[in-house]
Formats: structure tokens, C-alpha cells, sequence
């Protein structure tokens, strides 16, 4: 008889780009809703719906802080809305977008001014008061951008479209950058003529590809392309900003697909996920997850992907359509503290972004859009305090939601369940025979998890299964699974069977060697 302890089960995360009996011992060859910090892997949060049901599809998100409201503005094919959890305020603008789905929403805040921006309609800003959002002023109405964001106090506008109810002239080389704003205005010129304004525009042509989106990092603004990145950094002289390409012949997917974390930009490009800091890209999937993300995403929708951060868990998502989805329904998940990778299913999400949460309705009771057997809260506790940054998705549904809350997804169950194949003991030209095995998982008593064990002598043939064990926490005797598999490569799945949150930190596997081959 051998005892094999597998420890730090959440230290390696998932990995199917590589033969699964070539991973470490802890280390997962499959897996969803489930994720890997701090040693341990543990099953994800759901998504609790925060405000009123949109009266649109909504397509794009951002958080707004005004006039002492959290408002979070969100923006449909043909309306934009202003929601704070009581109050919900149609803000579209006279002259409604016209924009379609793959017309991707750019904006964001600055100066305490909300600014949006669809490239299909002029550019719009909101004061946060009771009008509604007005066509940005100084910006030429015959002019068009695919990207427009704040840096510093001006704001920038890429892929720049001339004469667009004529000939639209496309400039997609195109950096366009507005006068200075005041604190509490928009800027109030974009004429790179007029000397007496710091308003200007270059091309940045060196590199073929289109311009894509944007980002400050740290003091610089990043411009992606398709291809390249350029750094736009103030000069504090006649020139205003300088221009200067970025080590790296790599860009940006789409817009939407650059997200800002500690360790700098991640970003989604045509072939990988990379990470940014202004040293050169560095790619942060290869070998884990790259393969299987770019067999998966659909070709045709794949523009609809975003990247966004939860940074309550210190995650990025990188979220993207499923062959034959037109919507996001798959999640890459990166922990930038533990560099571990985890895979999260989705239900036709459109955008996500990060902010803060009004005191809203959720504390009570019959406010809650899940089971009392699925809370997954202590008595008492808000889990959408105010005072954190929460991740915020919106779907096709329609429906707004606060990520990792409760155990359900809007009252919907979804399943957890992480897959570990090709398990050698050390030997893979030994036959073994697991008799059972013990976990260590932490969870509330009553918590029900499935667990099977495995085995094959030859993998492309697949695996014999045991008869799935149902481990109850806190009730299963010596946490004592029972089960047998043979074979010289071993498998291991565990499967949430309720709502509830668990975690598993160890592994002890019983087994006994029963031939060579």
C-alpha cells in the first residue's frame, strides 16, 4: 500500500494546452467555475442581478460618480441610462445612437464628465444632472472616431473619419487630441489650426495596421493597433505630446480588450494574452491556456470579446463567444498575484466593467433573486459593500449583475467542477490500482461535492469511471472517499452538487502497484 499526498491543489491552476499526464501533480487538466489562490482552489461566487431590468439589451458599461450618486450608466442599440439602484434616468440623447452591436462603446470620465462614444454617431458627454447627454462640444460634426478616451485632462480620439455624411474619409492612422478641459467641462475645441489651442492630430503610420483603442499606463497613454503599440506621453512644450512605438509586434483584438492591473496592461491580441508594462509584451497563456482559447473563440463574433479586471480577487477575465455564440459564454480568468489560470462559464455576457455600488436594495431579504439555501453570505453581511470595487456584467438577457455574489447565477445553478487526467505516481509503465482517496475541503456542514476516480492504460481510449461518490462536509466519515479505479494513468473529478461555496487544499491518494504494462 502507498500513501500519495498532493498538496497546494490551487498553486498551478488549469492547463490544457499540455498532455495532462505531463503536468505537475497538482496541476488540472480541465475545469470550470473554479478558482486557484492562494495554494488552495476553490469554487466561484455566481452573479446576483443589482438593478431593475434594462428595457434594452445593454452593450456597454461604465461607472459614473456624481453629485453623490454611484450612478452606473449603461448604453443599448438605440438608448443610454443612468442607474444608481433606486433611481434609473433615460439620458439618450436627442438624436438616438445608431450604432449596431459590433459598433463597440468607447468613453469614459473626465474632469467629473461622463463621454461616449460608438463611432457611428457624434460623441456625446453627461453632467450627471436631469438632462440628457449632449454631442460633445468643440468636435466637428462631420468627423467620426473609433475610439475616443480621457487622458490627463484632454481627451483622445483614434481612427478618425472625415466628411461622413459624404465621402468618410478614413484616416486609420489617426491620433486626434482635444484642447484642455477645465475641472468640470469637456474641452471646448478640437481644431489642431487654431494655435491658440493645444488641440492637435498625427499619423501614426510607420506601422500598417488599424488603430484600435487605448489606455493610460501610469503617465502614458498606450495606443494599440492592430499590430504595434505606441506610447503618447505630455511634453510640457509647443509639441504637447510625443509619440514613440513600443517594443513589440503585437496589438490589440478589438476594442475593449485592454484591461489595467497592478502589473500593467493585459491585453487580449489577435493570437494571444499578453501583459504590458512599457518593457516590451510578454505573453502570460503560452503553454497553459492559448491553444485551447483560440480553438474555442468563435471567428466570426471574436471581436465581441472584452477584458475586464475583478480585483476583489485580483483576477482578470478575458471573456469571449464560444464556437457558434454571439455573445461572451466562456471566461479565461487570470490571478495576477498567483499567475494561475481558470476557466469560467458565462451566460451570453456583453461588457463588464469595474466600480463602486450604491447602498442598494440587496440587504433585504426580499430583495434577493435566490434561494435562502443558496446564500452564500453570513448573516448580517453586505456582500456588495460600497465601499470595494466590484466587477459589474451585463448580458443579452437583458439583465445587469454584480459578479462573485451568492451561489447562484440570478437564481439559475451552475456547475463547478475541476478534472485532473493522467496521474503517473511517478511511473507511467506502472499499473495502479487506487482504493480510495481523502480530500481536505473546507466548506459549511451539509455542503454536497461529487467525486470520481479513473482509470486508463491508454488515454486516447478514454477513462473507466468509478461510480460517482458523494461527499458530504462535515458528515463523511474520515473524509473517507471510497471508490476504485486501475490503470497507468489515474483521473480525478470533483463536481459541486449544490449552491454553496467550498474549497479544497490537499489530496491523499490510496493505491497499490499492480503490474508493469
Amino acid at each position: 500500500m502507498t500513501i500519495k499526498t498532493t498538496q497546494l491543489l490551487g498553486r498551478i491552476g488549469t492547463n490544457k494546452d499540455v498532455q495532462p499526464h505531463e503536468l505537475p501533480d497538482n496541476a488540472w487538466s480541465d475545469g470550470a467555475n473554479m478558482r486557484f489562490r492562494n495554494g488552495h482552489m476553490e469554487r466561484m461566487k455566481g452573479e446576483q442581478q443589482i438593478f431593475a431590468t434594462p428595457t434594452q439589451a445593454p452593450y456597454w458599461l461604465q461607472a459614473y460618480y456624481q453629485g453623490g450618486n454611484r450612478w452606473w450608466v449603461h448604453a443599448g442599440l438605440t438608448g443610454i441610462f443612468a442607474d444608481n439602484g433606486t433611481t434609473r434616468k433615460d439620458i439618450t440623447p436627442t438624436s438616438p445612437p445608431t450604432g449596431a452591436i459590433d459598433d463597440r462603446y468607447t468613453g469614459g470620465v473626465l474632469n467629473g464628465v461622463l463621454v461616449a462614444n460608438n463611432g457611428k454617431d457624434e460623441p456625446w458627454y453627461w453632467g450627471g444632472g436631469s438632462g440628457t447627454m449632449q454631442t460633445l462640444t468643440g468636435w466637428n460634426v462631420q468627423h467620426r472616431a473609433a475610439s475616443i478616451r480621457p487622458f490627463k485632462n484632454v481627451l483622445v480620439a483614434l481612427n478618425i473619419t472625415k466628411n461622413w455624411s459624404t465621402t468618410k474619409d478614413n484616416y486609420p492612422h489617426m491620433v486626434k487630441w482635444s484642447d484642455v478641459a477645465d475641472p468640470g467641462t469637456v474641452p471646448g475645441s478640437w481644431d489642431h489650426t487654431d494655435k491658440t489651442k493645444l488641440a492637435g492630430e498625427i499619423d501614426l503610420s510607420e506601422e500598417p495596421s488599424l488603430m484600435v483603442d487605448q489606455l493610460p499606463l501610469g503617465d502614458v497613454n498606450v495606443i494599440y493597433k492592430e499590430n504595434s503599440m505606441y506610447a503618447m506621453q505630455a511634453t510640457g512644450g509647443m509639441d504637447v505630446f510625443r509619440f514613440q512605438r513600443l517594443p513589440g509586434n503585437v496589438g490589440a483584438l478589438a476594442r475593449g480588450c485592454i484591461a489595467s492591473t497592478p502589473k500593467g496592461h493585459v491585453v487580449l491580441t489577435h493570437g494571444d494574452v499578453i501583459l504590458h508594462s512599457g518593457q516590451g509584451p510578454r505573453s502570460i497563456i503560452n503553454g497553459r491556456l492559448r491553444s485551447w482559447l483560440w480553438k474555442t473563440i468563435d471567428d466570426t463574433s471574436r471581436g465581441r470579446a472584452f477584458v475586464c479586471t475583478n480585483p476583489q480577487m485580483k483576477e482578470v477575465w478575458v471573456c469571449f463567444p464560444e464556437l457558434g455564440a454571439t455573445a461572451c459564454t466562456m471566461a479565461a480568468v487570470w490571478n495576477w498575484d498567483d499567475d494561475t489560470w481558470a476557466i469560467r462559464t458565462m451566460a451570453n455576457t456583453t461588457y463588464g466593467a469595474t466600480g463602486q455600488l450604491s447602498d442598494i436594495a440587496t440587504r433585504q431579504w426580499a430583495q434577493q433573486n435566490y434561494a435562502w439555501d443558496d446564500a452564500s453570505a453570513a448573516w448580517n453581511e453586505n456582500e456588495l459593500s460600497e465601499s470595494q470595487e466590484r466587477l459589474v456584467l451585463c448580458s443579452a438577457a437583458p439583465v445587469i449583475s454584480a459578479a462573485d455574489v451568492t451561489g447562484t447565477r440570478n437564481g439559475a445553478a451552475y456547475t463547478s467542477f475541476v478534472e485532473r487526467l493522467g496521474l503517473t505516481f511517478g511511473d507511467a509503465s506502472l499499473r495502479k490500482t487506487v482504493r480510495g482517496c481523502r480530500m481536505r475541503i473546507d466548506g459549511a456542514v451539509g455542503t454536497r461535492i461529487q467525486i470520481e476516480l479513473g482509470g486508463s492504460d491508454n488515454p486516447e481510449t478514454g477513462y473507466s469511471w468509478s461510480e460517482p461518490f458523494a461527499y458530504t462536509v462535515g458528515q463523511t466519515p474520515y473524509n473517507q472517499i471510497d471508490r476504485f479505479a486501475s490503470g497507468r494513468f489515474i483521473g480525478v473529478r470533483v463536481m459541486s452538487l449544490d449552491n454553496q461555496p467550498w474549497r479544497v487544499t490537499s489530496r491523499d491518494d490510496d493505491f497499490v502497484i499492480s503490474g508493469r504494462y
